[in-house]
């Protein structure tokens, strides 16, 4: 077989070349440290390790997103640890407030006063931002402001009830914030089955408890009245449904009374006409509960008046064809009263006409529940009438300690067309704090509803209200701290679980990707050798000629 001089140049160059290409590429799969350096180099290999590094990345998004959903719900979680804090304080100075013994004004306000600063910082926490200016407590609508307030005592909420989630897992999601309205809005008020109030125009020292219910199958969550007919028996009449449940049932001070599943106690003396309400409970948020607290320890009875007048007139003496006339003294003001009894007028009758005289007073103004207004002297001060069947009840508004507000009623004279007779009087009651000297007024006679220190009994029984309301708001809050504690644990076990299959991964891409640099250092020396003899015997066999033989 001839060999031309021109094919074996050919043939070790190309050998070189190819050596010096194989030298190149295990010099940088050792300086890359991978198998691979273009997809060309093994196409089905280099497919694998593209949906590796996708499945990688996917795992680190959702540890992205776990980081995310972990800084939100320790940020809550804080927040709502601080708003626990402020209902605790709450809490003490409520009980502070109810240990006061007799009424305080001036402890009382300075008590409102630190309840409304802890208001304020509760309204903070509620209104909390994260680092991006997000609101915590708006649901989907991050960028609303959830709680404000008009200064009237109404708060508003202004967010949604939606939970962003975020995806932490292939097939898992975590919740990362929590609704406001969930948090501190939606809060039962009462024991959380039932809410128990005694009337404001009680007269009595009666307080009602707390109660509870004591067979869930027999409870319907509907209201009821405790009335006391007199001081030693009382009826429970069904508000929803307007039934009498229970009659003429003796009073016991502290014994159970029970009805519906439900069982309640009534402490102290109620009278006759005294009333408490059980109803089902109703969502009140904690900022109503502790601002009616500060209105409450704000406003004590002390300075103001309430009553009723009259009743029964026609047994009192306004007989047929008698002009009865007295008036009505209030903060400077005078109301006279000129009242002609007709043939046949009725107790009803009786009391429309003096609400039409005191409603033609210029200085009385007609209220949307038809009560009328009247206005005194002395700005802020004011005398509320309010027809309530044949009595006319009044309640003054803004008496103080050093401003009381005192209801006096004179010049009462009863003119049958005779000269004889002048028997008429007035019955008056108190519903409130007031001193009434004498339980009626006669002709030429004076009757006052005195303004005094009264009881802590209304007090008392508002505090302990809001004591039930507070426990049941930090209670949603623990529930809404147990939930995030939860979650952050189900977020810390998907983190580990996102680990060990990132881990899996970046070993089977290890696998197949990655050199076994001793393995690729053998291969480089190997082909280095190869090629530098390449080269040698390339050189020699280019001085070959047959000239060298002649």
């Amino acid at each position: 077989m001839r060999v031309s001089t021109s094919y074996i140049q050919r043939s070790g160059l190309q050998q070189i070349l190819d050596l010096q290409t194989k030298v190149a590429n295990t010099q940088n799969q050792i300086g890359l440290g991978t198998k691979i350096i273009n997809p060309s180099d093994d196409p089905s290999v280099a497919s694998r390790i593209l949906d590796l590094n996708e499945a990688i990345t996917r795992i680190d998004q959702l540890d992205r997103n776990a980081d995310f959903a972990t800084q939100r719900l320790n940020l809550e979680e804080a927040t709502l640890e601080s708003s626990n804090n402020v209902l605790q304080r709450v809490r003490e100075l409520a009980i502070q407030a109810g240990n006061t013994g007799a009424l305080d004004l001036q402890s009382n306000q300075a008590i409102a006063k630190e309840l409304s600063e802890r208001l304020d910082e509760l309204m903070g926490y509620a209104n909390t931002q994260d680092v991006n200016g997000d609101f915590l407590f708006s649901g989907f609508q991050s960028s609303t402001q959830p709680f404000t307030t008009d200064g009237q005592g109404n708060f508003s909420y202004n967010g949604d009830q939606g939970q962003i989630s975020s995806q932490i897992g292939v097939n898992r999601r975590v919740v990362v914030n929590d609704s406001g309205a969930d948090v501190f809005q939606l809060v039962r008020n009462g024991n959380g089955k039932f809410s128990v109030d005694s009337s404001r125009t009680n007269a009595g020292t009666g307080t009602i408890t707390t109660g509870s219910v004591l067979n869930t199958s027999v409870y319907q969550p509907q209201d009821f009245s405790i009335n006391f007919t007199t001081a030693t028996t009382y009826e429970v009449v069904n508000d929803t449904t307007g039934a009498t449940i229970l009659t003429a049932q003796p009073y016991t001070d502290g014994a159970a009374i029970t009805f519906n599943g439900m069982s309640v106690e009534v402490e102290g003396t109620p009278v006759a006409g005294d009333s408490f309400t059980v109803k089902a409970s109703r969502n009140q948020d904690i900022f109503t509960t502790i601002n009616n607290l500060i209105t409450d320890l704000n406003t004590p009875g002390s300075g103001n008046v309430t009553g009723d007048i009259g009743g029964d007139y026609i047994n009192n003496g306004f007989d047929d064809g008698d002009t009865v006339t007295f008036d009505f003294v209030f903060d400077g003001r005078t109301i006279p009263i000129n009242y002609p009894v007709g043939i046949g007028d009725t107790n009803a009758n009786i009391a429309a006409g003096i609400m039409a005289d005191i409603t033609a007073d210029a200085n009385v103004t007609t209220n949307p529940d038809g009560s009328l207004t009247l206005a005194g002297t002395t700005a802020g001060n004011s005398m509320v009438f309010s027809l309530n069947g044949t009595n006319i009840n009044f309640r003054s508004v803004g008496g103080t300690g050093a401003n009381a507000n005192d209801l006096v009623i004179n010049n009462m004279t009863d003119d049958d067309g005779s000269g004889a007779g002048n028997v008429a009087s007035l019955a008056l009651s108190t519903t409130g704090n007031s001193v009434v000297p004498s339980a009626t007024v006669t002709v030429g006679g004076t009757g006052s509803f005195i303004s005094g220190p009264g009881s802590n009994i209304i007090l008392n029984q508002q505090i302990a209200n809001a004591l039930n309301n507070i426990d049941q708001a930090m209670n949603k809050i623990i529930d809404t701290q147990t939930g995030i504690g939860g979650r952050l644990n189900s977020i810390e076990s998907q983190v580990n679980e996102n680990g060990a299959k990132k881990l899996h991964l970046e070993t089977v891409r290890s696998g197949i990707k990655d050199i076994d640099f001793a393995e690729a250092v053998s291969q480089l020396t190997f082909d280095t050798t190869a090629l530098q003899i390449a080269q040698k015997t390339f050189a020699n066999l280019q001085n070959l000629n047959l000239f060298q033989f002649i």
